[in-house]
């Protein structure tokens, strides 16, 4: 079985929303006291109490005559927030993660209702049932398949949203398939296709970029602490969520129009965290370039490569295919034509001329053939797993894995 989730907006009258707006800071006042109390015990000698012992700490608290008011929210939302909380608890331990910290006013955890009785779902009008809060309208974009398992209610934009997760049956991968299509990821270009197809970036930060240093500035002229300042913030972060929105849209639709007509995808295996890593340096070696480096680090980050293979890979396993990850190694400096590698071959962004066979194309088709091509080695091997992605092998930890997408930088780190 595989896990499904649909998000849909809520359509919340005022009086709806100062509910939720209770309920949500009720869960953010249960965790902030749950870290609390564990810091209390800690400084007491007393080991971690887990998640059943901080269920007996909740059922006091409800029944207490000064937070009495904790029985006006939904139980459930209050225990999965301690539920999240022992699992930061358990990544601190692990030495996966740091010590979990307070949250403020607007970092409320979201709502989760983990069982299907808890809610019910009316897809003929348009409306979904939560405990306390009734029958809700919500803007139905699409059909909700499959066995409902959990529900989930967050705020974002100055909007709320409830996330269905539903449990489908796994799709059994379809034989005789191999890759189809090879995408290159670029900034001046955000992909280019085996089959010569050129998509260009959607540029959803660096077109928002003056409205932002206008917004950044308004916060720090504000005194902190102030409602004022409270209130510029929220213009502030209602635009990067409205920026991350546009990106996350823009990746899904053109995702599901790559995943329609190639169900087996190659696609460069690139590490981000190195490419966009600050050229900054330290005080004793300080870096080269570190203003022209920021930039394309913003411009890398801007074009959202990582989540496109992400939803690039779901959306092929769920139609019986695969994603095959590639070594981008020398992708660019390859000739298509006849094999020959050399950087002279690519001496600009645009063009690729090769100096052995003199093959010209444009250079980031070029670099998508090599990756179909590699791809069908990779798959043709025999280690591709059906539905899911070919590679799982990690790399050894370094430092911080070297980038290796070589070509060339002009006309990039003046972005």
């Amino acid at each position: 079985m595989s896990i499904k989730a649909f998000r849909f907006q809520l359509r919340t009258k005022p009086g709806t929303e100062r509910a939720l707006r209770r309920f949500a800071g009720s869960c953010r006042w249960v965790w902030n006291a749950a870290i609390a109390e564990q810091q209390r015990r800690r400084e007491a000698g007393e080991k971690f109490a887990g998640h059943a012992a901080m269920c007996q700490w909740l059922t006091a608290w409800r029944h207490a005559p000064e937070t009495g008011w904790l029985a006006e929210t939904p139980v459930h939302p209050l225990q999965q927030t301690l539920r999240r909380l022992e699992a930061a608890y358990q990544r601190f331990f692990a030495g996966q993660g740091g010590y979990p910290k307070f949250k403020r006013r607007g970092q409320e955890p979201g709502l989760r209702f983990p069982d299907p009785k808890q809610f019910a779902l009316d897809p003929v009008n348009a409306r979904v049932k939560l405990p306390k809060l009734g029958w809700q309208r919500l803007r139905l974009s699409q059909p909700v398949v499959g066995e409902p398992r959990n529900a989930t209610v967050t705020r974002e934009r100055g909007h709320w949203f409830v996330s269905l997760q539903v449990e489908l049956p796994d799709v059994l991968p379809a034989a005789d398939l191999a890759p189809t299509l090879g995408i290159d990821l670029g900034v001046a270009l955000f992909a280019a296709t085996s089959d010569d197809q050129k998509i260009e970036p959607l540029k959803a930060l660096e077109r928002q970029q003056h409205r932002l240093k206008r917004y950044q500035r308004a916060v720090s002229r504000k005194v902190k602490g102030s409602r004022n300042r409270r209130k510029a913030v929220g213009r502030l972060s209602r635009i990067h969520a409205r920026i991350a929105a546009q990106r996350s849209d823009w990746l899904h639709k053109l995702s599901s129009e790559l995943a329609d007509r190639h169900p087996v995808i190659a696609i460069e295996d690139l590490k981000v965290a190195a490419m966009s890593a600050s050229a900054a340096g330290t005080v004793e070696a300080p870096g080269k370039q570190v203003r022209q480096k920021a930039g394309l680090n913003r411009a890398i980050l801007d074009q959202g490569w990582a989540e496109f293979r992400r939803q690039l890979a779901y959306k092929c396993a769920a139609r019986g295919g695969a994603v095959v990850p590639v070594n981008p190694a020398y992708t660019s400096q390859r000739c298509s034509h006849c094999g020959h590698v050399s950087a002279d071959n690519r001496q600009t962004q645009g063009v690729f001329a090769c100096v052995a066979c003199s093959h010209t194309e444009n250079a980031d088709t070029n670099a998508a053939k090599n990756i179909l091509a590699a791809g069908l080695a990779v798959w043709s091997r025999g280690t591709a797993a059906c539905g899911a992605e070919v590679s799982r092998a990690k790399p050894a930890r370094a430092k911080r894995a070297a980038a290796k997408k070589q070509e060339p930088t002009e006309g990039l780190m003046r972005v």
